[in-house]
């Protein structure tokens, strides 16, 4: 049915989306994981530079489907059984949830919370669906071919669509705390943040967080992976209180609530898009249309 996007979406491209958006390679040795955590969160090298123009024609494709008419994802991908299967899910979560993250411009940045944030949200809720021992979220999965600080990266990545999701709250939640105790049963530790409420429900946790630049010191697994899980949890604290991610209101033509905007004031960190592009994407809303993919800025094909 969807063979073009096949053709779009090849194995070698899903492998490469994996390796461009992840810190490390599967089996380099990780004497600093916060500055892994660092590169992965707030520097895009020239991998992920590469590959835009690569997987910009297979967003448009799917931009234009739909949500009634995507296709069976797990058709881009070896058998579930495969030892292929974990990492080009990864790959395809990568284009589904970060890509447009990273890519989109403009008034495109409505296709991120407004349409594909549902998509990749169906893909991590399909593959969670599995056998506990096909998914590739599984350190079985990973041990025999990857680090486990490989494996934490994964994991991550693997979350993001519940995370970014306004409607996956919960599941976030259980996702974040299966990593959590991943860390803790290998390493024989608790993490802190279990016993301090305060911070783990901060409602500015985010935006103080993720200002913050990453983990400082000297950083381990242990230590880096419960900073990144740490900022899994603050992103829950605007959803309890708001029901929404307020600084998504600007690229989904939502009003702003009193409460929202003392937030967005209080948090010191997101920034307003220009004008004209709040106003474009209001009046799209209005006449039920959506400006095509691209109209934000194109990447050089």
């Amino acid at each position: 049915m969807h063979d073009e996007l096949n053709a779009l979406l090849p194995p070698s491209l899903l492998q490469q989306a994996a390796e461009s958006w992840m810190a490390l390679t599967k089996t380099e040795e990780v004497p600093d994981f916060g500055k892994a955590v660092k590169k992965m969160l707030f520097s895009h090298d020239d991998k992920v530079s590469a590959i835009r123009p690569k997987v910009w024609p297979a967003l448009e494709y799917i931009s234009k489907l739909g949500p009634d008419h995507l296709p069976d994802w797990f058709s881009l991908l070896p058998p579930v059984d495969s030892p292929d299967f974990p990492t080009q899910a990864l790959g395809l979560t990568m284009v589904l949830d970060q890509a447009p993250r990273n890519f989109f411009q403009g008034i495109d940045q409505r296709w991120v919370g407004g349409y594909f944030d549902d998509i990749s949200l169906g893909f991590a809720r399909s593959l969670q669906k599995l056998a506990p021992d096909l998914r590739p979220t599984s350190w079985s999965r990973w041990r025999d071919t990857a680090s486990f600080e490989y494996f934490i990266f994964a994991r991550m990545s693997f979350s993001t669509p519940f995370v970014h999701n306004e409607h996956a709250s919960e599941e976030a939640m259980a996702f974040t705390d299966e990593t959590r105790t991943y860390i803790e049963e290998r390493f024989n530790v608790r993490d802190p943040i279990r016993q301090q409420p305060e911070r783990r429900w901060d409602l500015l946790g985010f935006p103080k967080l993720i200002s913050s630049g990453g983990p400082e010191g000297d950083v381990d697994i242990v230590k880096g992976g419960f900073w990144l899980l740490e900022l899994m949890d603050v992103h829950k604290p605007p959803l309890d209180e708001f029901g929404r991610y307020p600084y998504r209101n600007w690229h989904l033509g939502r009003d702003m609530t009193a409460e929202e905007e003392a937030w967005i004031r209080d948090a010191d960190f997101f920034k307003p898009p220009p004008e004209e592009v709040c106003k474009k994407i209001k009046e799209d809303i209005e006449a039920n249309i959506w400006s095509p993919l691209g109209s934000g800025g194109k990447p050089d094909i």
